[in-house]
């Protein structure tokens, strides 16, 4: 018979195993990502996460009846889309809080959807399909293209040609990335908010920064919020992982 002891380390263990390629991959990540030289590997995946994020910001507008014209994604790897402004606060609100929080969702939506490798392949090739439509949609410049085009190509190509083993983890790979992404994306809001100084491509304000003029509230105060929703994003997803990884067959 166990006692409590045994089966807190039992589920400890448990957890660890299950999710033992999610967790070494954000280590290694981290790590090599701080590496003079090496961490530049990373960058087509900071164009993948500012992908995802315009993104959201389009599907937000199209949910709020609002036309989108444009997605650019900048060299720096920042990013910004053009959509018509016809809704009221609430809708514009929406759509600005829904760059950064739809990051958090969808990276919190992969680390789900790693943990089920019969879904790895579908989950590639739908993203590639993403990229294709949104370049025939609302890319109109020659490095968002290349960008995206890049991205859409090597999805694909995954979907129908890679092994099980590849799909599977490269799924993790990607999700792991856009979870990361998201965090220092959010965290980087929060000095931008604090008066560090913004990207030569920005556009003069950021998501917070809308968000403030529409409900008073400081930027600042955005910020921290959507660090805090993020991480419960990414936390309960990570949960939501280990329990279908403790299910899958090994």
């Amino acid at each position: 018979m166990l006692t409590s002891t045994a089966l807190e380390t039992s589920a400890k263990t448990s957890w660890l195993q299950s999710q033992a390629l999610i967790v070494g991959l954000a280590l290694a990540s981290v790590i090599l990502g701080l590496m003079p030289v090496v961490h530049y590997l990373f960058v087509p995946f900071d164009f993948f996460t500012t992908f995802i994020h315009e993104g959201s910001h389009i599907v937000a507008s199209l949910l709020m009846g609002e036309n989108v014209s444009t997605l650019v994604i900048n060299p720096d790897t920042s990013g910004y889309m053009q959509h018509t402004v016809s809704g009221g606060r609430f809708a514009q609100g929406f759509i600005a809080s829904a760059g950064y929080l739809g990051a958090a969702i969808f990276g919190g939506m992969m680390i789900v959807g790693s943990a089920r490798p019969r879904l790895t392949r579908v989950i590639l090739f739908a993203l590639g399909g993403i990229f294709a439509i949104a370049i025939v949609l609302y890319v109109r410049d020659l490095f968002t293209l290349f960008i995206a085009g890049g991205w859409a190509a090597e999805l694909l190509f995954l979907g129908i040609k890679a092994s099980d083993n590849v799909t599977f983890f490269s799924v993790n790979f990607l999700a792991v990335q856009c979870g990361l992404n998201s965090l220092q994306d959010v965290f980087t809001l929060v000095r931008l908010s604090l008066g560090a100084t913004k990207s030569a491509y920005s556009l003069g304000h950021s998501d917070a920064d809308t968000v403030a003029q529409l409900f008073w509230l400081p930027a600042i105060v955005w910020s921290v919020l959507w660090v805090g929703l993020s991480g419960l994003i990414l936390f309960t997803a990570i949960k939501k992982s280990a329990a279908i990884r403790n299910k899958v067959p090994a």
